[in-house]
């Protein structure tokens, strides 16, 4: 074992990269932002409909366009400097912002732009994570990408809250206008502090429609990234599976809102200490060795919902058995290293594609699986179907690895 894989590496060195401490504030101001106004259109559109299917509509058409998006887009990010891509984005949502404060096409035309602005927001994604990549390197990759889910996850909470105070004294179209100037501001972090780097690809050429679908096959026949994306995205849609069901499991248990509110948090809580913990004070070897270890975790803290935990002490199992997800953060760095130089942007296009469609799927099947067997039966065949699917997928990213390792 070398000192290097021994060396812990500190977030002062991951903010010392050129660029990425612009990076870091100009994507958490997309996420601020973004959060935020998922919010004030919802409550708008509730406001003005009085239809709850029409507020979930305005709350989707944030999210669903994405799917399509990133099948289509990601090889593009390959193709154009980032930070031109990154300026663009940040612009982007800085004209949806304006159209919704100066109004006027209704709740349909809102809803198509936001839509439309969804669609093409896997573009943008893909070129912030591929210049993640290019300016760090070894563990403070890894590292960088952690403060990432890190901070995406507090400034998520934080957009909703600023959101609902900003509806206590602004009005909607005063509240977009901030929005779109919080925006602009964004851009100009990225145009001051950004590195000028070249397109990845070496020899860019013209873009055609079906290039990401091409590059999303042609990474699925390499075995080690295809066992890398299975090993994260199985698990990850198996826990949005069971976390569709808490609700409805407090509910039965009788739970008041405030029981089911901690519930409900229990799962962001445990994953942002896993995240803090293992990210910041385990050396890289350690991380690789607790893969397995954390997705155990996550499995096992799961089935424990066979035996019908009462809703607090469930809510500790949660946050517990969530630390496990930062089992991703032992394969992040061998995912990148296995990428192509020039297909980075397609390879996380990839990973979005797939967790953002597991996270579909994940509910669309526990519910209906909760009305044969019960709620608590199925979280914890979410779990018990974790543990399978981590041994599945982890043994064939050892073996790999191994064989690598071996040849001269």
């Amino acid at each position: 074992m070398t000192l290097a894989s021994l060396a812990r590496t500190t977030y002062r060195s991951v903010f010392a990269s050129a660029g990425y401490p612009a990076l870091f504030v100009s994507a958490s101001f997309s996420i601020l932002g973004l959060s935020f106004q998922i919010l004030v259109f919802s409550v708008t559109v509730f406001a003005t409909t009085g239809s709850p299917a029409a507020a979930s509509l305005a709350f989707a058409a944030g999210f669903l366009p994405q799917v399509l998006g990133g099948i289509l887009l990601p090889s593009l990010a390959d193709r154009i400097p980032p930070k031109a891509l990154l300026i663009a984005g940040a612009l982007m949502r800085s004209l949806v912002a304006l159209i919704l404060a100066v109004g006027g096409l209704g709740i349909v035309g809102s809803v198509c732009v936001i839509a439309a602005a969804a669609l093409v927001s896997p573009l943008f994604s893909a070129a912030e994570s591929g210049l993640v990549a290019r300016i760090l390197d070894g563990d403070r990759y890894v590292l960088g990408r952690s403060l990432f889910v890190i901070t995406g996850m507090i400034v998520q909470l934080l957009g909703i809250a600023l959101g609902g105070v900003a509806l206590q004294f602004l009005t909607a179209q005063q509240a977009f206008l901030i929005l779109s100037a919080l925006h602009v501001a964004g851009a100009l972090v990225c145009l001051a502090g950004v590195p000028r780097l070249g397109a990845a690809a070496a020899e860019p050429g013209r873009w055609r429609i079906g290039d990401t679908l091409r590059g999303y096959r042609a990474l699925l026949s390499v075995p080690l990234i295809r066992a890398l994306l299975l090993l994260w995205w199985v698990p990850l849609s198996l826990l949005v599976g069971a976390e569709s069901l808490v609700v409805a499991y407090a509910g039965q248990a009788g739970a008041g809102a405030a029981t089911t509110a901690v519930l409900i948090g229990a799962i962001p809580l445990g994953a942002l200490i896993g995240e803090v913990l293992v990210g910041r004070l385990c050396p890289p070897a350690a991380r690789e060795r607790l893969v397995f270890p954390l997705l155990a975790l996550l499995g096992v803290g799961l089935v424990a919902f066979a035996f019908g935990p009462p809703p607090l002490v469930a809510a500790l199992v949660l946050s517990v058995a969530s630390i496990g997800l930062a089992f991703a953060l032992g394969r992040q760095d061998v995912f990148r290293a296995a990428l192509p130089a020039d297909r980075v942007g397609v390879g996380f296009g990839l990973l979005g594609v797939g967790m953002m469609t597991g996270q579909g799927v994940g509910p669309v099947v526990a519910g209906p699986l909760a009305s044969i067997v019960g709620v608590g039966p199925t979280i914890a065949i979410c779990g018990a179907l974790i543990l399978v699917a981590g041994a599945l997928c982890f043994g064939p990213v050892q073996r790999i690895r191994w064989r690598a390792a071996e040849r001269p």
